[in-house]
């Protein structure tokens, strides 16, 4: 059996999102879902950004090229948060003096 949500499933779940729109989405490649036996089949991950993608057309009636700006843009944030968290990780393993200067240009800069 195939690990995942299935497309009946995720539509059940998420909502506002109809068969259609799954669909187009798919197409617009907004979420990538795993390909199986049975049909596509998604992760959580994929819900979250449909429920996400939902949300955003519902409240801000976005289209479809404008949703796909703003999920990039979504993206981008989470990547720039795993990064700046990496980099703290780094810095607190770092000797007391190390820290103490990069805060204190930090402090400088800002």
């Amino acid at each position: 059996m195939a690990r995942g949500i299935t497309e009946a499933d995720v539509v059940a779940a998420v909502p506002l999102l109809t068969k259609s729109r799954l669909h187009a989405w798919v197409a617009a490649e907004v979420v990538t879902p795993r390909p199986a036996d049975d049909g596509p089949r998604y992760g959580e991950r994929d819900v979250a950004r449909l429920t996400l993608a939902c949300e955003l057309c519902e409240e801000f009636a976005l289209a479809d090229d404008a949703l796909a700006l703003v999920l990039t843009l979504v993206d981008r944030l989470h990547g720039a948060e795993a990064d700046l968290t990496a980099l703290a990780q780094a810095l607190a393993a770092e000797p007391e003096d190390v820290r103490r200067r990069v805060g204190a240009l930090l402090v400088r800069r800002g």
